[in-house]
C-alpha cells in the first residue's frame, strides 16, 4: 500500500516496536499533550499537462526516458505541528462554543493545533514567502476536526480562509476526510478500531482496517469530496497517522532523527516570534461545509441553481501554444518581420530549428515506440537510442546558446537601434519581432541578468516542450488555464525600455510568457487522469465529486476552477467560471418514512414510540462514543433501551442513509483557448458551454452520497484549482528554471497578478 518511501515506513515501524501496543478492538485515537511538537513531511501531485514526458535539466541532462503518463510530484514540504491548547471548554459567547456541542447539547473539550513552516526545514521559496500558519480545531472525544483556519501571504497581504463543520458527532467529516489546505488533515473516520475488519459510516461508505502487527493498523477510506481512496497507517502512541497516501498527496510522520537529518547543519530554531492570529474571529466568516456541499431545500425547491465566479475573477481566453509548433521559441504565430528576415524567420532561434527538428522528430517517434513495447531487450535498445539522440540535442542547444551569449559579450553581436545584428555571420533581427522567449531573454541580458545564461530559456523549452513529431493535442493548456485564473489579462501592447533600447511586448508575448511561467503552479486536484489503461476508472471524476466541487468553488466561493473536459487519454484543460444546474427529484416517498438512528436528532429520536428523551440521549451518546451503529440490533447495547423497545421500533428505523435520488444536468461555461495569440476579451471572456448529465443520491438532509454519469465518456476527467502564482525568487518559480518570475513581473508590472 505504501510504496513510494517504504524505507521510512520500516523505520517508523521499528520505532513503534519499543512503544506501547495498540488497545486491540478499541477505537483508534491520536496521542498528544499540550506543548507537544511533531513534524509531517508531504509531497503533492503537480498539474497534469498536455505533454509527452517530464522535463530534464538542460545543463546536467539526465537522459532517462520519462513515460508520457508518469505522475509528477512536488519536492518535500515539512510541516511543524504544535499542540497549543487541550481540554478547552469554551464558554458561552466564545466563537468556539458551537463547535464543542455534542448531539445532546452537552459540551465536550476541544484541542487546538498550530501548524507552521519552519524555515530551517524547508527551502521552497514559494512556500516560505507564503509563510502559512494554520490552526486545526479538534473535538477531543473523537479526534474530529471542527475547524481549519489558515493564514497566508498573498501579494504582501495576510489572507485568511476558514472551513468549519458543527456536525462532529458523526464518525465521518468533510474536514477530516479531505484536504482543503496545503497542511495535511486526512484522518480516518472515528470508530475505526485497532483490529481487522470493515465498518460503515453514517453516509454508507465502507472503512477497512488491517492489523499489521500489535501496534500498527492500516486504514482505507474515501475522500469526502472527490471520493478518491485514502490509505492511512496508524501506530500506537503516535500523534498523527505515520503515513497517509491519497491520489494527490502523500504525507508521513517524521521521527526526531529524520528531522535532524533534514535540518542538517542549519542551526535549529523554532521562531519565538511566529505571529499569533485571531483564528476565532476568522470563524465568523468561515465556509460551513455542512451547508456548502449539500443540496439544500431551496436548491431542490427551485429545481437547481445558477452560479458564477465573482467579477474580477473571470479567466481570460488565450492560446494553448501547441508543442508541435514551438511558437514560444520560434515565434511563427506572426510578427512584424522585415523583408530581410523573412527567409530565416523573425527570431534568432530559428537558426537551429531545422537541425533541431530532425532530432526531435526522431525522438518523438522513438518515444511513441517505447510506450508500446513491453519490458525487454528491444525496449532497452530503443531507450538507449533515445538517450543518445537526447544528448546530441543537448549538445546542439548548449553550443548555440552559449555561443550567442559569448558573441554578445565579445561584441560580435550588437544590440542597437531596435536590432540585434551579428557582424560576422551577417544576420539581423528586429527586437520587436523576436519570439516571446527570445525577446524576454534579450531583455534579461540587457538588464545584466546574464547568469545563468538567459538564452537557456529558449533552449530549455526546445529540449522539454517542443515536439514537432508529437501528438496534435500536446500543448501548454494547463499553464494557460492557471495563468488565466491567477493573473489579469494583458489587453494592450506595452513598451519596455532597457539599456537605451525600447522593446515592444505585444499581447501575445505577454500571454505566452505568463502561460509558460504558470506551467506547474501549486494546485489542488480532484480525480485521477484517465490514461486508457484497463485498470483506470473512466467514471472518475465521479458525479458526486463534481457536484461538490462546483458547489464549493463556483457557488460558495465565487472562484473558477479547471476541468479536463473529456474522459479520454487526451488532456484538454479549460477554466470553468459559471454553472447552471438543473435538478429533478426522483425519490420514492416510502423511503423517507424511516428514522436513521445514526443521524437523527434528539427530537427525531424522541418521537419514536417508547423512546423518551433519556433513551434518545443514550442513543446519541452511544454513537458519539463508539461510532455509528453497524446494525439495528446494536441498539440493544444502549443502556436502558431493552429488547422490548427495540422490537417496537425495529421496523421504523434504519442504520443506513435514507436516500433521496435526483436526475441532474450541469451546463458549464468555460473560457476557450481556441483564439489567436493576440486575442483580447471583451466584457465577457470568449467561451463555450458543455452540458453533462448525471444522477445523484443524497441522504435525507441533502448530503451527496453517490452518483452516476448518464454517459461514461461525456463528463469531466478530473478537476484542479490553481491557488498560487509562482514565487518571485531569483532561481525560477516556473517549471522552466530560466524564466525567473520575479524578473517577469519587473517587466510586466506587479499589477498583472490578481489580488
Amino acid at each position: 500500500m505504501f510504496n513510494r518511501r517504504t524505507t521510512v515506513v520500516v523505520c517508523l515501524g521499528l520505532m513503534a516496536c519499543d512503544g506501547e501496543r495498540a488497545p486491540k478492538g478499541e477505537s483508534i485515537r491520536l496521542s498528544w499533550e499540550e506543548g507537544d511538537t511533531f513534524h509531517l513531511a508531504a509531497v503533492y501531485k503537480m498539474p497534469t499537462v498536455m505533454a509527452e514526458e517530464n522535463p530534464v535539466n538542460l545543463e546536467t541532462a539526465d537522459p532517462i526516458l520519462n513515460d508520457v503518463f508518469d505522475e509528477r510530484w512536488s519536492e518535500e514540504v515539512i510541516w511543524t505541528y504544535q499542540v497549543v491548547d487541550t481540554e478547552l471548554i469554551p464558554s458561552t459567547g466564545d466563537e468556539l462554543y458551537d463547535y464543542a456541542q455534542t448531539g445532546t447539547g452537552e459540551l465536550t473539550s476541544l484541542a487546538v493545533v498550530k501548524v507552521i513552516l519552519d524555515p530551517t526545514l524547508n527551502q521552497d521559496p514559494e512556500m516560505l514567502e507564503a509563510d502559512p500558519v494554520t490552526y486545526l480545531v479538534f473535538r477531543e472525544d473523537n479526534d474530529r476536526l471542527s475547524g481549519v483556519i489558515s493564514f497566508t501571504n498573498v501579494d504582501g497581504e495576510r489572507v485568511e480562509q476558514a472551513y468549519t463543520t458543527k456536525k462532529t458527532g458523526r464518525s465521518w467529516s468533510v474536514l477530516s476526510q479531505s484536504n482543503l489546505t496545503k497542511v495535511p488533515t486526512f484522518l480516518a473516520p472515528y470508530g475505526t478500531a485497532w483490529e481487522d475488519g470493515q465498518r460503515r459510516t453514517e453516509n454508507g461508505r465502507t472503512v477497512s482496517s488491517t492489523m499489521v502487527d500489535d501496534w500498527t493498523v492500516d486504514v482505507v477510506y474515501e475522500d469526502e469530496i472527490d471520493e478518491g481512496v485514502i490509505s492511512s497507517r496508524y501506530e500506537a502512541g503516535q500523534p498523527w497517522p505515520t503515513w497517509t497516501v491519497s491520489e494527490n498527496m502523500e504525507a508521513w510522520l517524521l521521527n526526531e532523527e529524520e528531522v535532524r537529518t533534514r535540518r542538517g547543519n542549519v542551526p535549529y530554531f523554532l521562531p519565538d516570534d511566529v505571529e499569533e492570529f485571531d483564528f476565532r474571529a476568522a470563524l465568523s466568516s468561515s465556509i460551513d461545509l455542512d451547508e456548502a456541499l449539500v443540496l439544500d431545500p431551496e436548491m431542490i425547491a427551485d429545481e437547481g441553481y445558477e452560479a458564477r465566479a465573482r467579477d474580477g475573477y473571470l479567466p481570460w481566453a488565450g492560446n494553448w501554444w501547441p508543442l508541435t509548433d514551438g511558437d514560444l521559441v520560434f515565434g511563427s504565430y506572426g510578427g512584424n518581420c522585415t523583408a530581410a528576415n523573412d527567409e530565416n524567420g523573425c527570431t534568432f532561434s530559428v537558426q537551429i530549428k531545422e537541425e533541431v527538428d530532425v532530432i526531435k522528430k526522431e525522438m518523438d517517434a522513438l518515444s511513441a515506440e517505447i510506450r508500446e513495447l513491453k519490458d525487454g531487450e528491444e525496449k532497452e535498445q530503443k531507450i538507449t537510442e533515445y538517450k543518445e539522440k537526447q544528448q546530441s540535442l543537448v549538445d546542439i542547444l548548449l553550443d548555440f546558446y552559449q555561443g550567442l551569449l559569448a558573441d554578445l559579450d565579445g561584441g560580435q553581436i550588437q544590440i542597437a537601434d531596435g536590432q540585434m545584428s551579428h557582424s560576422a555571420d551577417g544576420w539581423s533581427y528586429d527586437l520587436d519581432a523576436l519570439s516571446p522567449m527570445d525577446k524576454f531573454a534579450t531583455v534579461q541580458y540587457l538588464e545584466g541578468n546574464d547568469y545563468p545564461n538567459p538564452f537557456y530559456l529558449s533552449a530549455w523549452e526546445i529540449l522539454n516542450s517542443y515536439n514537432p513529431g508529437g501528438e496534435s493535442w500536446w500543448g501548454h493548456c494547463n499553464g494557460w488555464a492557471a495563468a488565466a485564473i491567477l493573473t489579469n489579462e494583458p489587453t494592450e501592447d506595452m513598451d519596455y525600455s532597457v539599456a537605451g533600447q525600447t522593446i515592444e511586448f505585444d499581447v501575445a508575448d505577454m500571454k505566452g510568457l505568463l502561460t509558460e511561467s504558470h506551467y506547474s503552479t501549486y494546485s489542488r486536484f480532484y480525480g485521477e487522469r484517465y490514461n486508457g489503461d484497463d485498470e483506470d476508472d473512466v467514471t472518475d471524476l465521479t458525479p458526486a465529486a463534481f457536484q461538490k466541487i462546483i458547489s464549493f468553488y463556483v457557488k460558495e466561493q465565487g472562484v473558477p476552477l479547471v476541468f479536463d473536459t473529456t474522459a479520454t487519454e487526451a488532456v484538454w484543460n479549460f477554466p470553468a467560471y459559471a454553472v447552471d444546474v438543473i435538478l429533478k427529484e426522483t425519490t420514492l416517498q416510502a423511503a423517507l418514512n424511516l428514522v436513521n438512528v445514526n443521524t437523527a436528532t434528539l427530537d427525531q429520536l424522541s418521537e419514536l414510540p417508547e423512546v423518551d428523551e433519556a433513551r434518545a440521549t443514550g442513543i446519541i451518546e452511544y454513537r458519539e462514543e463508539n461510532g455509528p451503529f453497524q446494525s439495528k440490533e446494536e441498539l440493544m447495547e444502549v443502556s436502558g433501551l431493552g429488547s422490548s423497545t427495540f422490537e417496537t421500533i425495529e421496523d421504523l428505523i434504519t442504520v443506513d442513509p435514507i436516500e433521496r435520488t435526483f436526475d441532474a444536468s450541469a451546463t458549464v461555461t468555460l473560457t476557450t483557448d481556441n483564439v489567436d495569440e493576440q486575442h483580447v476579451d471583451g466584457d465577457e471572456p470568449e467561451n463555450f458551454e458543455v452540458t453533462w448529465g448525471y444522477s445523484l443520491v443524497t441522504d435525507q438532509d441533502g448530503v451527496v452520497l453517490s452518483g452516476k454519469w448518464f454517459n461514461n465518456e461525456k463528463h469531466p476527467d478530473f478537476a484542479w484549482v490553481p491557488y498560487s502564482n509562482p514565487h518571485r525568487g531569483t532561481n525560477g518559480g516556473s517549471e522552466n528554471p530560466f524564466l525567473v518570475y520575479g524578473n517577469l513581473l519587473d517587466v510586466l508590472g506587479d499589477d498583472i497578478e490578481r489580488q
